[in-house]
């Protein structure tokens, strides 16, 4: 948690007030959210299934950056009796092929 009043955080104000992409980016931030969004392009997962592909994750990590997917509509949490199952949304597979066109600009 940054200061109100720190540099970082000032910079970071101004920069999601101007800066579109930097705000969409934000949303994408963190150690694993990329790595969640491209598992579930493969298929739906529930929360172990994250852990078995990405066994390097911790519990606290992982239930933090799926609730920050959550709230940011990339994913949905189909939730039941037995299981949450993870879903990505349309939102979410716009975001994916973005980032898939990124990555292969190194490609060609």
């Amino acid at each position: 948690m940054r200061k109100e009043n720190s540099t970082n955080s000032i910079n970071e104000k101004s920069l999601l007030e101007f800066c579109k992409a930097h705000k969409a980016l934000a949303k994408i931030s963190g150690r694993w959210k990329l790595s969640l969004l491209f598992a579930l392009l493969e298929e739906d997962l529930t929360y172990a299934s994250f852990k078995t592909i990405l066994p390097d994750i911790s519990d606290r990590i992982l239930a933090k950056q799926l609730k920050e997917l959550v709230e940011d509509q990339m994913i949905y949490n189909k939730k039941d009796k037995v299981q949450s199952l993870y879903i990505l949304t349309e939102k979410g597979k716009k975001i994916v092929a973005v980032l898939t066109t990124l990555g292969a600009i190194d490609e060609n």
